[in-house]
C-alpha cells in the first residue's frame, strides 16, 4: 500500500484522499531533501509525505546517492500502481482495518515541536473526524481504523465516541523492533468481559480503571487537579498488558486476589 514504508503526516494523507492520489506524483521541483537532525540520514519529502525507502543512498547509508533524481520516474510509477490498488480496496465491500500509528520512537524528528507533532501526527478526536470524513468523501466502504497512539490524552479524547469504526490503543513510544508482546496484545479477542474484570478503583481511589472499549481500559491517576489519564490496560493472550507514556513502557499485569500485580512488583489493591 502507498503509505506502508513511509512517514506520512495527517495533512498528506488527507490530500492524497482528496486528490485521488495525484499529490503522490512529484518531480525535481516538488521533491525536497529532508535530513534527520539526529544522524543526518537523508530522504525525499513530497509535501508531508517522506519517501524514506524509495531512493538510493550513498555508501555511507546516510546521504542520498548522486543522481537520485533519475529514479523519480520509477518511483512515480510504483506509487501510481500502489494507489490504484489502495483505492480499489478502499471502495470495495471487503472488510478492512486501516492502521495508523504515531508510536515510532524517532517520529518527532519529522515535526516542529509538540504543537507541530500534534498537528502532523496526533491521533485524537480531530484526527478521527478528519480522516473518516475524507475516507467517506472518497467512497471508502466497510472500513475500521486502528489507532496506535503514544499519547494517553489522545485515547481519552476518543473514549466517549462509541464508534464501531475505531479501535484505539495507547502504546506509548515504541522502538523500531518492539517486544513481541506488543503485537500479541494488539491481535486479541474482543471479549468485553475480560477488560471489565480489571476495571474499578484501586488504592483508596488513587487509581481508577475504566473501560474505553471491549479491548482497552484507561488508567486514571488522582492528582491535585483531579483524575488525569495516566496509562491503559489491554487484553493480551492469557493476561493483560499495562501501557504508560515514555519509550517501551509496557509490562504484563495480572489479577491477584482483589487487586492487580504489575510485572515490576507493584500491587494495586482494589477498593
Amino acid at each position: 500500500m502507498p503509505f506502508d514504508f513511509n512517514i506520512t503526516t495527517r495533512a498528506a494523507l488527507l490530500d492524497a484522499l482528496r486528490t485521488d492520489g495525484a499529490v503522490l506524483r512529484h518531480d525535481v521541483d516538488t521533491a525536497t531533501i529532508f535530513r534527520m537532525p539526529s544522524d543526518g540520514r537523508e530522504g525525499i519529502a513530497v509535501g508531508g509525505l517522506y519517501l524514506w525507502h524509495d531512493y538510493p543512498l550513498a555508501d555511507d547509508k546516510l546521504s542520498l546517492a548522486d543522481g537520485w533524481e533519475r529514479e523519480i520516474g520509477r518511483v512515480n510509477e510504483k506509487y501510481a500502481a500502489l494507489w490504484s490498488r489502495f483505492a480499489a480496496l478502499l471502495t470495495s465491500d471487503e472488510p478492512k482495518t486501516l492502521a495508523l500509528s504515531n508510536s515510532q520512537h524517532n517520529l518527532a524528528q519529522f515535526s516542529d515541536g509538540s504543537d507541530g507533532f500534534l498537528r502532523d501526527f496526533g491521533l485524537g478526536r480531530r484526527a478521527f473526524d478528519e480522516i473518516t470524513a475524507a475516507l467517506d468523501a472518497f467512497g471508502a466502504r466497510n472500513y475500521r481504523l486502528l489507532f496506535l497512539t503514544r499519547s494517553v490524552a489522545d485515547l481519552a479524547e476518543t473514549a466517549a465516541l462509541d464508534d464501531p469504526r475505531l479501535d484505539h490503543r495507547f502504546v506509548g513510544i515504541l522502538s523500531l523492533r518492539p517486544d513481541r508482546r506488543v503485537a500479541g496484545s494488539i491481535a486479541t479477542s474482543r471479549d468485553a468481559n475480560a477488560i471489565l474484570s480489571v476495571c474499578g478503583t484501586y488504592e483508596d481511589g488513587h487509581w481508577q480503571v475504566g473501560a474505553a472499549s471491549a479491548t482497552t481500559a484507561i488508567i486514571h491517576r488522582r492528582t491535585d487537579r483531579g483524575l488525569e489519564p495516566f496509562g491503559s490496560i489491554t487484553v493480551a493472550a492469557g493476561t493483560f498488558m499495562a501501557w504508560f507514556e515514555g519509550r517501551d513502557q509496557f509490562q504484563e499485569i495480572r489479577r491477584v486476589g482483589a487487586g492487580l500485580r504489575l510485572a515490576d512488583g507493584a500491587v494495586w489493591r482494589r477498593d
